[in-house]
């Protein structure tokens, strides 16, 4: 697979940059939206279950804050 380009969690709240993840990798899967933040992990596992993105995709509940977690998340598909 070819490197994806993706927003990285910088200088963007979590709602905004989950919306924008979802654009980003919209050819490699529907993706649903993030609904409530305090819920950033259970949304963020509908990545590790995509066939479509590369296999080391950490796992959210490893992580207590979000920018942490899109940090390793942005790395691993890149």
């Amino acid at each position: 697979m070819s490197s994806i380009k993706i927003t990285l969690p910088v200088g963007i709240g979590l709602q905004d940059w989950a919306d924008q993840i979802a654009l980003d990798l919209d050819s490699y899967g529907a993706f649903g939206r993030l609904q409530d933040e305090t819920k950033w992990q259970d949304w963020a596992m509908q990545f590790i279950n995509n066939a479509s993105l590369k296999e080391n995709i950490p796992i959210p509940y490893d992580f207590s804050d979000w920018v942490s977690w899109a940090d390793r998340f942005c790395q691993s598909v890149e």
